[in-house]
């Protein structure tokens, strides 16, 4: 299979070699990556390889229906793709069934190639919205389970695991070990030489512990001067 380069990604679904060429050559005039399918099932396939940012795909197909891979695409895919449905008819009753089934869009059939370059550009933008919610999504996700001073996972990053990694242990009867670790006189540091002192020394802890964990155990933090580290798979000579 044939790798898209890292642009904007497009797939065109039409067992109609005529009307693949149409589009073909009317996204060609834009910075588009585009690759085709001569049916639905090359373009469930294509779908799932390049993640596309938008899908053209035309109605009547013989295996897999337009409406059944716009119905598959919602259905499956964990990222945000932008359909729009290529019809010959234009019933009322017709294009609501297409936009029920999961198209963001429709065009009919012959096309006008302005037309479609003007609605692909609307779903690029809604494509690139939704991918950006999709990070900052993450990052806050992922900020809410660090700890700012140290970037060690927190009290709610090592619930997470453990409730997760605990129903495991129980599956395949492996033991866990909890090792606490508590700086002392951690206090007199920060009343000695100040907060910023303290900090570091917070810091270049959490260093060492990261360098000595495995990456399928976990260590964090969990309190002030507080440590917890969770390691699995060791016996009590290790």
């Amino acid at each position: 299979m044939e790798t898209i380069p890292e642009e904007f990604k497009i797939v065109v679904a039409d067992d109609s070699p005529i009307y693949r060429k149409l589009v073909e050559d009317t996204l060609a005039h834009e910075q588009y990556a585009v690759v085709s399918a001569k049916n639905g099932r090359e373009a469930i396939a294509l779908i799932a390889a390049h993640q596309p940012a938008v899908v053209i795909t035309d109605w009547e197909m013989p295996d897999t229906t337009g409406l059944q891979l716009c119905e598959q695409i919602r259905r499956e895919n964990n990222f945000y793709t932008y359909t729009i449905l290529l019809t010959g008819n234009t019933e009322k009753n017709h294009i609501i069934e297409g936009l029920a089934a999961g198209a963001d869009d429709y065009l009919t059939k012959p096309f006008d190639p302005g037309e479609l370059l003007a609605r692909v550009a609307v779903g690029r933008r809604i494509a690139e919205l939704h991918r950006q919610i999709q990070a900052k999504n993450r990052l806050l996700e992922e900020l809410a389970l660090t700890d700012p001073l140290t970037g060690l996972p927190n009290r709610r990053a090592l619930e997470e695991w453990a409730t997760r990694e605990l129903k495991s242990a129980a599956r395949h009867s492996f033991a866990f070990w909890v090792v606490m670790a508590d700086l002392d006189r951690f206090k007199s540091v920060n009343d000695t030489y100040g907060h910023d002192a303290g900090d570091l020394v917070l810091k270049k802890f959490a260093e060492v512990l990261r360098a000595n964990t495995r990456s399928s155990n976990i260590c964090a933090r969990v309190g002030g001067e507080e440590f917890i580290l969770v390691l699995s798979h060791i016996g009590k000579e290790d």
